[in-house]
């Protein structure tokens, strides 16, 4: 396809990356030469400087002959505009950028009226991924598939847990059958792995399940002393994620306290969020967080612009054995150094809105991909879990998965049929209507017969 992405900031840079792995033709644009020329240097892209909302920078751009613009800069605004006129130029789909919920509510509108495909929030997208986390006192992260009845769970694997130095071929539970191991990374490594497998101490481990037994199924799993739910959240940083989250927090019931620096954004905290307590001060000053209760709060969620503040808040917050620690990494670069943090797991706002516009790139470019539900990319982009419902294209229906040969490093994880949920054997078979969790590594996958080898 030919794509063209309107500004470089974190998603933007991202997405280039991705995307020109991916064979795509890319252009980016954006008003700063420096950015403009180092995304050319280090990724298979062309390059234009300018404002995506000027129309002789979107024609130098060859917007004409656009098959999906997209807009990532900071501002509401300038994506819907830049959209806009990218649609009126000829751009066959667009998508826009948009945080302000005032926005996103009006998607109706901006599509049918103003050409604007899709409208993403990365922001609330970030809120959901952390809230669902945070209803896992074991877990690592989370992903749902299925309107939330299969789930896929990391989680740090202890010496004290029943899988440390089994292999998965040995593995004996009464519930064996309704849970599969479908990724493990070890350090720098990720691994989709067979039966002679060994899990070894320190390992993050992804199962998929039934959402109603995973989290008994993780709990007992992971080696964790019991953890019990999160009551009491401490988030640091009022950013837009942390509006989203406090709001999802305080319907869920839980008890809400924000640090935040700035007394405006505070007032504004105070205003959209009236039943947290909203606390005035510098998340760097120690002495600040330990009078507020840091070390009595059940779950620190840290979600400021700053690296340097997050690493530094979540390393307290292990100092002092908060069970659930939750991270925002702007810098994807990062993620590996952060994840030698023993209790914390991390969020990256680029990386979840890069899982959403590849689903939808993948969705346009291929006729069959209409049946691609969900992706997700996980660690660090290495795995793919995309969730497909089963039509009737697909070359291996009804036949014994014991027979189909699946590409290397590929498998089926979760099938949920009628609303059963159930983990495929080999002589089990995929029926038409079925949604099904794909896990891949080293494949793009745009739909079920790309799984075959």
């Amino acid at each position: 396809m030919d794509i063209i992405i309107v500004g470089l900031g974190n998603i933007g840079k991202l997405l280039a990356s991705e995307l020109s792995e991916e064979n795509h033709n890319v252009t980016v644009v954006d008003v700063n030469e420096g950015l403009i020329d180092s995304t050319i240097e280090r990724f298979d892209v062309k390059g234009v400087c300018g404002s995506g909302t000027h129309c002789s920078v979107l024609e130098e751009a060859d917007v004409k002959s656009c098959d999906l613009f997209i807009a990532v800069t900071p501002l509401d605004e300038n994506n819907i505009l830049a959209c806009l006129i990218a649609r009126r130029m000829g751009a066959r789909h667009t998508v826009a950028r948009v945080r302000n919920p005032e926005y996103s509510a009006q998607v109706d509108f901006m599509r049918n009226e103003l050409g604007v495909s899709m409208m993403i929030n990365p922001e609330y997208l970030a809120a959901l991924d952390v809230f669902r986390t945070l209803q896992f006192p074991s877990a690592m992260n989370i992903e749902t598939f299925s309107n939330g009845r299969i789930d896929m769970v990391g989680f740090k694997v202890r010496e004290e847990s029943p899988l440390c130095d089994k292999r998965i071929s040995e593995l004996n539970f009464s519930f064996i059958r309704d849970m599969l191991i479908c990724a493990v990374s070890r350090g720098d490594e990720v691994y989709i792995p067979n039966g002679d497998f060994v899990i070894r101490k320190n390992d993050t481990v992804h199962i998929t399940g039934s959402h109603k037994l995973l989290g008994k199924i993780v709990k007992e799993l992971s080696g964790k002393k019991k953890v019990k739910s999160a009551k009491t959240i401490m988030i640091i940083g009022g950013t837009g994620i942390s509006v989203y989250l406090a709001k999802m927090l305080i319907s869920a019931g839980k008890n809400v306290i924000i640090v935040e620096s700035n007394k405006n954004i505070c007032k504004f905290l105070a205003a959209h969020c009236p039943k947290a307590t909203v606390i005035w001060g510098d998340a760097n000053d120690r002495d600040l967080l330990v009078e507020e209760g840091i070390e009595n709060a059940d779950a620190v969620v840290t979600l400021t612009d700053a690296d340097e503040t997050n690493f530094l808040v979540s390393m307290l917050a292990e100092s002092f054995g908060v069970e659930k620690n939750i991270t925002k990494i702007n810098n994807v670069k990062l993620i590996k150094m952060f994840d030698r943090i023993e209790r914390a797991s991390h969020i990256s706002v680029p990386q979840n809105a890069c899982s959403v516009i590849s689903q939808y790139i993948r969705a346009k470019s291929n006729v069959n991909s209409s049946s691609m539900k969900t992706l997700y990319k996980l660690v660090d982009g290495e795995i793919e879990a995309i969730e497909f419902l089963v039509e009737d294209y697909v070359k291996f229906i009804g036949k014994p998965l014991s027979s189909v040969n699946l590409k290397n490093n590929t498998l089926i994880a979760a099938v949920n049929r009628g609303n059963k949920i159930f983990v495929p054997s080999g002589t089990d078979t995929i029926e038409k209507n079925d949604i099904v969790v794909v896990v891949s590594k080293s494949h793009q996958i745009y739909n079920l017969n790309d799984i075959l080898l």
